[in-house]
């Protein structure tokens, strides 16, 4: 029977700032794989070591390996392609996820396949057919190409660069569950129990955002807001409390978005023995929000202030305000909700007193923690058009890694000793 490999390509650094979460992207593509009856395994080598996956796929002799990418990724993807290749000279090797949309003809060198976009049935469809017709990687051009969303392939006189998309929220709602079936759970578990004494998973309930961020991609993230059915929701929320899980994490980009969905999801929560925690969009909270949260066991929001200047928010195009941002840190920690905030230092023309007043807010708000980064010019962003000397094969390989990638004006090493100085303080103001 034909074999696909979907490879996670993240090994576990045990960084101060490490969050483990099973790739939720793999899953999910599992079930649909599995729902057209193609054998299909996960490599997550999180727990793992490149001798330990060579060794697995030499055992499990894939037809077809996908090989997700982004920023903090992308060196361990080409060192992955660089091995299955050698390992496996005639399966089909495919990339997809953000970098790879972002930058297909950068993969494509070593790839033989690319997929943009989101690509939970065109990879599926792309593979049943590859599979039931017989195909080899030097004869992809039999295929009907341009019939999959989000396909990149260049070489051997073949060049398809079909549109990628954003599947409609109809479309979400009659996706299967994730596939967690592959995952080490015990030691996800361990993991979390050792960091914060719970025991948390990823989940998603809604994809996209409808606004226009200077520094945000649509080609990555979509620009419609789309809700799963919140019956699949909690289908997978009691399939997750099987697992041993006490916790989520909500990883959507706008959870808060939508007051309905909000209001039903938590009524929904309310009394189950599983707390969360979510992002959240500054704009629109409240007392009433907050506590309605706090019912549903929500334990800690994460809010994108970014920065402490007005001026700066609007060159961000973030669609709110200073007192917008304060407030919700007030209302969530005022209904008993821990508050972690996110901060952009040294955007494109901003100042040093404003990147000041940004350290300045961090240590004045009661925040339970903070983060800072610089900016990142996603292709597709505004941000991008706006900046020069991008150096494109440069990329992050640390987290929370303080490198610009474009000619920044900002000093980097001013920079990292003013947030460690930062860090430094917040960490003595909460002792």
């Amino acid at each position: 029977m034909p074999k696909i490999a979907l490879v996670f390509p993240y090994f576990r650094t045990k960084s101060l700032t490490e969050i483990l979460f099973p790739p939720l992207g793999a899953a999910s593509l599992t079930a649909q794989l599995r729902r057209l009856g193609i054998e299909t395994r996960i490599f997550d080598c999180t727990f793992s070591t490149m001798r330990k996956l060579e060794k697995g796929l030499t055992a499990y002799k894939p037809d077809i390996i996908g090989i997700y990418s982004m920023i903090t990724l992308s060196r361990n993807t080409f060192q992955i392609a660089e091995m299955t290749r050698s390992s496996f000279p005639d399966s089909l090797i495919v990339a997809g996820g953000p970098l790879p949309t972002l930058y297909p003809e950068r993969y494509i060198r070593q790839f033989d396949a690319v997929f943009q976009g989101e690509a939970d049935l065109s990879f599926p469809q792309f593979c049943r057919d590859f599979f039931e017709q017989g195909i080899s990687r030097q004869r992809l051009e039999e295929l009907p190409l341009d019939a999959y969303d989000g396909l990149f392939v260049q070489g051997r006189n073949l060049f398809v660069n079909n549109p990628h998309i954003h599947y409609k929220e109809r479309d979400i709602q009659s996706f299967p569950l994730p596939d967690r079936g592959d995952f080490d759970h015990a030691t996800y578990q361990k993991a979390w129990l050792e960091k914060d004494g719970t025991k948390t998973t990823s989940i998603i309930t809604t994809l996209g955002c409808p606004f226009n961020c200077d520094f945000c991609s649509r080609p990555v993230f979509g620009s419609s807001f789309r809700r799963r059915n919140l019956d699949a929701v909690f289908e997978e929320i009691d399939q997750i409390q099987r697992l041993g899980y006490d916790s989520l994490w909500i990883a959507d980009d706008n959870f808060t978005l939508n007051l309905t969905f909000l209001r039903d999801f938590c009524q929904r929560m309310a009394g189950r023995k599983i707390g969360w925690s979510c992002l959240s969009r500054v704009t629109g909270i409240n007392e009433e929000i907050a506590r309605m949260m706090k019912d549903a066991g929500c334990r800690r929001v994460y809010l994108g202030l970014e920065t402490g200047s007005p001026d700066t928010l609007q060159l961000m195009n973030k669609r709110a305000t200073l007192d917008e941002g304060v407030n919700a840190v007030h209302q969530f920690r005022k209904a008993g909700i821990e508050t972690a905030a996110f901060f952009i230092v040294g955007y494109p023309l901003e100042t040093i007193s404003s990147i000041e007043a940004t350290f300045g807010l961090a240590l004045t708000l009661p925040l339970d923690e903070i983060s800072f980064n610089v900016p990142y010019p996603l292709p597709g962003s505004r941000l991008f058009d706006r900046v020069s000397g991008i150096d494109e094969n440069k990329d992050w390989n640390k987290e929370n890694e303080i490198t610009f990638v474009y000619s920044s004006e900002f000093d980097e090493t001013w920079l990292r000793r003013r947030i460690e100085q930062t860090m430094k303080t917040f960490s003595e103001k909460k002792k």
